[in-house]
């Protein structure tokens, strides 16, 4: 019986020397994950990774919390509500907090939709002609004063898909900007579109070296008696997925064959195919920052970035004071991305020159099958 016991007791005090190892490791990888987004990614093949694992030690020190509160640790605790309360500004990338008020309209309201359509589906993932004929109607119902649309597929074969003659038709009174960085047959587009209410006055295109269906489209709008930029992107994926290459003569019906004109880096492994992506994403990202550098209107920068909200890309655009509107003005996790996993990678960030009065993402029933992406809308008000 007393050796029992004192097994027992070894038991017990290495069980709780596990445990107090574990929040202490997890607290370290907690800091290391954090900071990891203060250094260029190309630093360090691990940093892009450790990066990405920050909401994961975020989550786990919550958890953390409250087992200490459960068993009533009191030390450890108050140690680990600290540590929250040092990251809780970040929580609020991540799931945010926000008291929903009636958004008022003053005179310089503008709303403001980013979707990633996928190509409208034009490969049949969902049942191609029902989806586009869906997403038609979804954007007649629910317009925006300015509509950006990443993985735009248009063709100008009558009996293809056509996207951009029928948007045309949906809003007669719209302005288009629309860019093709991949085009097949001739007649077949990939890229970006951007649709305005209002006038647009210059355009321009950022065409990234590193990839092919990546890139970025900046369009000069009058808006009332000001002048605004809309920068409308698709960043580099880290493609955690596989992805066939694309051969040359491909048939087009081939349902991986856009997947196939990625220029996604094939990494060796896991960690070297997110650490070869996440630079490729951070030099598009680069180019486009020094632009918007120099720019002397107020600027909006929508689209699907591909990236997390803690990490190198978004802590430059801050440095830069361009705010997340979902930050400002979203609730819950607010997840774009809905295919394999749920991810926030889809954002609306405002200069300064703009308030957020609203975000909405809108993943509901409506919307889920449209897309491997939820749209995102956002109402502005542009300051005087």
């Amino acid at each position: 019986m007393h050796v029992i016991k004192k097994i027992l007791v070894y038991i017990y005090i290495g069980l709780k020397n596990i445990f107090h190892l574990s929040f202490f490791i997890s607290t370290v990888l907690l800091f290391v994950t954090y900071y990891s987004a203060y250094l260029h990614p190309d630093s360090f093949i691990l940093l892009p990774l450790l990066s990405l694992l920050f909401p994961v030690f975020l989550f786990l020190n919550i958890l953390w919390i409250l087992f200490f509160a459960f068993f009533f640790h009191l030390k450890r605790l108050i140690v680990s509500v600290l540590i929250q309360l040092f990251f809780l500004n970040d929580i609020q990338n991540f799931y945010a907090i926000n008291w929903k008020e009636k958004p008022q309209h003053p005179e310089n309201t503008l709303s403001v939709l980013s979707f990633n359509v996928k190509l409208f589906d034009l490969y049949n993932w969902q049942n191609n002609h029902l989806t586009r004929q869906k997403i038609m109607e979804y954007l007649k119902n629910n317009p925006a004063d300015i509509m950006c649309f990443q993985e735009f597929y248009t063709s100008e074969d009558s009996n293809d898909f056509n996207n951009l003659q029928e948007l045309k038709k949906l809003f007669p009174n719209y302005y288009f900007h629309s860019e093709y960085f991949v085009t097949l047959r001739q007649n077949d587009h990939w890229g970006l579109l951007t649709i305005s209410r209002y006038p647009i006055i210059k355009t321009s295109v950022i065409e990234f070296n590193n990839a092919k269906n990546n890139g970025c489209i900046i369009s000069t709008i009058a808006f009332q008696k000001d002048t605004i930029q809309v920068i409308n992107l698709h960043l580099q994926s880290y493609s955690l997925f596989k992805k066939k290459k694309w051969r040359p003569h491909q048939k087009p019906d081939d349902e991986n064959f856009f997947e196939a004109l990625d220029s996604t880096a094939k990494g060796k492994n896991f960690i070297d195919k997110i650490y070869q992506n996440n630079n490729l994403k951070t030099q598009q990202a680069e180019s486009i920052l020094r632009i918007v550098k120099e720019t002397p209107y107020p600027t909006l920068i929508v689209g699907d970035f591909n990236d997390i909200a803690h990490s190198y890309l978004m802590r430059q655009l801050k440095k830069q004071h361009f705010k997340d509107a979902f930050a400002e003005k979203g609730n819950g996790f607010g997840f774009t991305y809905h295919d394999k996993i749920y991810l926030r990678i889809d954002y609306i960030f405002h200069s300064e020159d703009f308030k957020a009065l609203d975000f909405i993402t809108e993943n509901n029933k409506n919307t889920k099958h449209l897309s491997d992406h939820y749209p995102i809308r956002c109402l502005l008000e542009l300051k005087k």
